[in-house]
């Protein structure tokens, strides 16, 4: 399909356009940044994201039952309003009191995280489901290629402008042309990525209540309730399903894998540049860098995704994310961002084979409850890995000097535990997997 075909259907333009302006945050390259600059240290913001992963833990599988029975408009409508609401807070909580800037920086990391699983798997089954109706469901890994190429194009301009908006000497200048008084330090400024992220949350809003979709029939007795035990049993029958089809099981717990752990160090990106001598303002060159690379590898990811096999995919992308984390953890100055770009390849294919495969192998009636599963499992590793690494980052940090602290020292020797746990857990699932397989083939 040509992405003019793709754009005709509406369901799937609208899809697009909610992904492409969900994560189209401007404070994303100074994210982990932002959180100290409120006044946040870095093991309460490994926290915020633990309590970010248990929220949706809670609510993923739920909503997406209630989406496959209530309706997935009717969720992603609502996750697009909780998002603007959980950016407003921190647009606009004063910072004078430390103790209030965590409990809202706490309440919205539960407002994202629910907001976050509201629309994971409603979204994406509300598209999938009408191209299967229109018979061209083979598209898929199309629509996500194209959807990958308009979110990285959008990112492009999010990152510049985001770690622009970020770097006192530039904003100086900007105000200095508005004949207004200069920032003095990021506090100053902190909040226009935030402003700008708000602005751009109106029109997730706008793509969630364009979607269309048929009308929901509750149960003639019972209404809300029994719609209600209907979902909890979906998800019960599903969860079966889900455990016992190890063509499934394995294929989410090998994305769990993948994507739980390079999230939780992509979420430090910017503590990382920082600690490898890279200044701010060139967080948003490599941030459009990045998004540069994946328009242009969009349609290698697709082909890999879609024609090697996946016990060798598997492999070969295990493998790659190893030496990956391995050489991150060397801390090299300037030339350390070339595996956090490796990084982000080996992610963006893993998630179009993993959407490739579970799509392919889950019904209609019950896509958005399986999707939401998928969104479990990562969020139980991401939740583990930051409780994890808070826990371990905070021991270590106490063998460094406050002026050892202040060069990064601690933060950088605390990146060699990435490679440590993936490479466990990888070899771990691939045991537990060759030995299910050596019983009934797989794959």
């Amino acid at each position: 399909m040509t992405l003019r075909e793709v754009l005709q259907i509406r369901n799937v333009r609208y899809f697009l356009m909610f992904r492409s302006s969900y994560f189209a945050r401007f404070y994303y390259p100074v994210f982990t940044l932002l959180y100290l600059d409120y006044g946040l240290s870095l093991s309460q913001f490994a926290m915020l994201n633990v309590v970010w992963a248990a929220t949706i833990v809670l609510a993923e599988v739920p909503s997406g039952a209630f989406a496959d029975t209530l309706g997935r408009k009717k969720l992603v409508v609502l996750s697009s309003i909780i998002m603007f609401v959980e950016i407003a807070m921190i647009a606009f909580v004063p910072t004078g009191n430390p103790n209030l800037v965590f409990v809202v920086f706490l309440v919205n990391r539960v407002l994202s995280g629910l907001a976050m699983a509201l629309a994971s798997g409603a979204d994406e089954a509300l598209a999938y489901d009408t191209l299967k109706e229109q018979g061209k469901e083979e598209a898929w890994p199309r629509v996500l290629q194209i959807q990958l190429r308009i979110a990285s194009s959008v990112g492009i301009f999010v990152t510049l402008l985001g770690a622009a908006m970020y770097d006192v000497s530039f904003m100086a200048k900007v105000y200095s042309l508005l004949g207004l008084a200069e920032p003095e330090s990021t506090q100053d400024i902190m909040r226009i990525p935030v402003y700008a992220t708000l602005l751009v949350a109106m029109i997730a809003i706008y793509s969630a209540l364009s979607m269309r979709e048929a009308k929901k029939t509750l149960p003639e007795h019972g209404g809300k309730i029994a719609t209600t035990l209907a979902s909890l049993k979906l998800t019960q029958v599903t969860a079966k399903w889900v455990v016992s089809t190890p063509y499934v099981l394995f294929i989410l717990l090998y994305y769990s894998l993948f994507e739980h752990t390079s999230r939780m160090f992509l979420t430090m990106n910017s503590q990382y540049y920082r600690a490898i001598d890279i200044p701010i303002i060139y967080f948003g060159l490599i941030g459009a860098g990045i998004s540069i690379l994946q328009i242009l590898l969009a349609g290698q990811s697709r082909r890999l995704a879609e024609s090697m096999a996946p016990k060798k995919f598997i492999l070969v992308m295990g493998l790659a994310t190893m030496a990956t984390y391995y050489w991150i953890s060397l801390g090299w100055s300037i030339y350390g961002v070339v595996p956090a770009l490796l990084l982000i390849f080996i992610i963006m294919t893993m998630n179009i084979f993993i959407s490739y495969h579970l799509n392919k192998q889950t019904e209609s009636h019950n896509r958005a409850t399986v999707l939401s599963f998928k969104g479990l499992m990562f969020n139980l590793g991401y939740g583990s890995i930051g409780i994890l690494y808070a826990y371990y980052y905070k021991l270590l940090s106490q063998n460094y000097s406050e002026q050892q602290v202040e060069q990064h020292l601690d933060f950088l020797a605390s990146l060699s535990s990435f490679f440590y746990y993936f490479t466990a857990l990888f070899v771990v699932i691939s045991a537990a997997f060759y030995f299910k397989n050596k019983q009934k083939a797989i794959f």
